[in-house]
């Protein structure tokens, strides 16, 4: 690949613990569909139909519904958002509207029914009032998550140098596909770590290891999936704010819902001694800065207010 994504993470802890760390900034590929959904969104333009409108599910400040509203307007394919909540002015609504993708708000109660991989799987109710309202669409999973943008995840490989040969990857999870992507196709003997944006991973576990059910991998090649910290998905505490305005003096912006959560993984991994010396670590930074927007004012207080040892 063209692009040189790989950059070092210097700082001083990582050299104390005698650990090389380097960022594989995928966040840079795009500067608005960024990170992992770049990977996962290519196939949607070798669908048969690609003129049919794509329908996606996702909140108010969603990165894959941001991702996709661009990646629709960039290809001339229509988008439809389902909103999980009441529709709000959020920087991330405004720009898919701006992208021209149509909104749909969706009850949270509803929303939290829907495990739709395909049309067939969406309650019947709600299909036919999608229907009623849009007509034919393509559905495309919350996050995105299909076996072809697995697939796709798996070419995040090709932008890795083919000189360099990391130990341990890093990697943050939402649905999983990307982690599952990055196992399936990770050279031999590398161990592949995700780190869950929820408290609680144990069925995320079950999800990734049915979709590797079956696939073959390179010899030596290992996976695990654990949680950064018991926090809620997308909840912030002091010490991550502070841990965020650090890794950003650091020369290093990480979105506070993924990334920041695996670099606080990686740090107490150090402190707890869990790795080798000379390790060599990868973290791969999978975007979603967009959704800084609307999250600096509480880093700035949480981060503030916070007290105890400074995390890096």
């Amino acid at each position: 690949m063209d692009l040189n994504l790989l950059e070092p993470f210097k700082h001083p802890i990582f050299a104390k613990h005698q650990l090389e760390v380097d960022i594989l900034r995928l966040d840079r590929i795009d500067p608005m569909i960024s990170g992992n959904k770049w990977f996962k969104l290519q196939h949607l333009l070798h669908r048969p139909s690609k003129r049919t409108r794509i329908l996606s599910f996702g909140g108010a400040y969603s990165n894959h519904l941001h991702a996709l509203a661009r990646f629709g307007q960039q290809n001339g394919i229509p988008t439809i958002g389902v909103v999980r909540g009441e529709l709000r002015s959020t920087p991330t609504l405004e720009d898919c509207q701006k992208w021209g993708m149509q909104l749909y708000p969706l009850g949270r109660e509803q929303y939290r029914d829907i495990r739709a991989d395909d049309e067939t799987s969406l309650g019947g109710d709600l299909r036919r009032e999608l229907r009623a309202r849009f007509g034919d669409f393509y559905l495309l999973p919350e996050g995105g998550a299909t076996r072809e943008a697995i697939s796709g995840c798996g070419d995040i490989w090709g932008y890795v140098p083919k000189d360099y040969r990391p130990s341990r990857v890093l990697v943050s999870v939402g649905t999983g596909a990307t982690l599952t992507g990055l196992i399936a196709k990770a050279p031999p003997g590398i161990q592949v770590d995700g780190v869950a944006a929820i408290g609680d991973a144990g069925y995320l576990v079950q999800v990734v290891s049915t979709l590797l059910y079956g696939r073959e991998l390179e010899e030596g090649v290992r996976w695990s999936l654990n949680s950064a910290l018991p926090l809620r998905f997308a909840k912030l505490n002091g010490e991550l704010a502070a841990l965020w305005y650090r890794a950003e003096e650091a020369g290093v912006e990480l979105d506070p819902v993924y990334t920041l959560r695996m670099l606080h993984y990686l740090l107490r991994n150090i402190l707890a001694g869990n790795y080798r010396k000379g390790e060599r670590i990868l973290l791969i930074h999978t975007g979603g800065l967009q959704g800084l927007r609307g999250q600096r004012e509480n880093l700035s207080r949480l981060a503030s207010a916070h007290c105890g040892p400074m995390p890096l």
